[in-house]
């Protein structure tokens, strides 16, 4: 069995398996990724505890921002002869049902079911349904996985879970009607270009931030209607030229979408409709791997007083989600595969080209989209 991990640096000559590691930084950090071969695991469909289980084998994976404090965390922390398989998106095949299963059988193609707050199923946890997804084999409690139409490809399958089912659920929550003006930060994080492929389907005014112009054509074919050039370190993104005229043409803003809280909420408060009840929702936080790279996360922002006024003032929602339910996703897959939405692809990797895929994922100024790494 084939697994793409974070290997603690003497691994390589303690193993004996014939496995690729090499070395790359993150964020500063040295990490070493490798190609960890070990034994195919033993799946007994009638044992008790594989009766309501799935053996899948992986096709593809793919990282995401979460992946990230998970991969540092085991660069500083973890001992040298240790390894740790990464991935949280995925798509496989069924090779092996336990003997209760009845939503799956051999030959399926299959991503993870992340539902939350309710897994479904009583006694079992909800949300991700694992932190390795690299793993060639594994195997799932059946209400884990759903199933993907044949229309649908590896590649956008590998990186679809987590994006499509929170960017659906911060959608059907916002309940957006139709003309209205919605913004959407970091343009391109992987969850922003989840929610803005999603709102094509959409009458709105869809505006973007980010903090180059890099790719504004790119968006714009998405539906963006507006790029709009930000600083960081304002306080208010009302001081950026570009978005106070942007502010006065529209009148503001009825809808944000934002992936990381600690770096919007302060500066994006005063940007909604006055007086109007916008709403605001996120699915996540920057600031997630700064206690493992020794760089001080520095707040830019309004106060939180000055936050709560505004909102109390301008009768503001504001909206927390973490992921979605199972409708949610199954939303999504509809609409891949009905050709109504899309995943953004960046490139694809296969092989021994590890260092690569996380280069390209997680240090790539230039990266469109998600990056996928594939099972020869």
């Amino acid at each position: 069995m084939k697994n793409v991990s974070i290997c603690g640096s003497q691994l390589q000559h303690l193993m004996p398996f014939p496995n690729i590691v090499q070395a790359m930084q993150i964020e500063g950090v040295d990490v070493f990724c490798g190609l960890i071969h070990t034994e195919d695991p033993q799946f007994d469909v009638n044992a008790p505890e594989n009766i309501q289980k799935v053996l899948v084998k992986k096709r593809a994976f793919s990282c995401n921002y979460r992946d990230k404090n998970l991969i540092l965390k085991t660069a500083v922390n973890a001992p040298k002869d240790c390894f740790y398989t990464v991935g949280s998106d995925f798509v496989g095949e069924v090779v092996a049902v336990g003997a209760e299963v009845s939503e799956f059988q051999v030959g399926d193609r299959v991503i993870g079911n992340n539902s939350y707050p309710d897994s479904g199923v009583v006694g079992l946890l909800p949300g991700v349904p694992t932190n390795n997804a690299s793993k060639e084999y594994q195997s799932f409690h059946q209400a884990k996985l759903l199933k993907i139409p044949p229309k649908m490809s590896d590649e956008s399958a590998a990186a679809f879970s987590i994006g499509g089912q929170t960017a659906y659920s911060m959608i059907r929550k916002l309940n957006i009607q139709p003309g209205a003006n919605v913004l959407v930060t970091a343009a391109k994080s992987n969850t922003s270009l989840f929610a803005i492929n999603a709102l094509k389907q959409y009458k709105v005014n869809l505006y973007a931030t980010s903090t180059s112009m890099r790719f504004a054509q790119e968006l714009k074919d998405m539906g963006v209607k507006q790029l709009i050039r930000v600083n960081q370190e304002d306080d208010d993104w009302l001081a950026s030229a570009q978005m106070r005229e942007v502010y006065d043409e529209t009148g503001g803003f009825n809808y944000i979408i934002d992936p990381f809280f600690d770096l919007h909420l302060g500066k994006v408060i005063s940007l909604f409709v006055p007086r109007a009840g916008g709403k605001y929702i996120t699915c996540g936080f920057y600031d997630q791997y700064s206690q493992f790279t020794g760089k001080e996360f520095q707040y830019y922002g309004l106060p939180c007083n000055q936050i709560l006024v505004n909102m109390m003032v301008n009768n503001i929602h504001l909206i927390g989600n973490c992921v979605g339910t199972t409708e949610d996703l199954q939303r999504a897959i509809q609409d891949c595969a009905n050709g109504n939405f899309s995943v953004a692809i960046d490139s694809v990797f296969q092989g021994d080209r590890i260092k690569e895929f996380f280069e390209r994922t997680y240090n790539a100024k230039d990266r469109f989209g998600k990056v996928i790494y594939r099972y020869e």
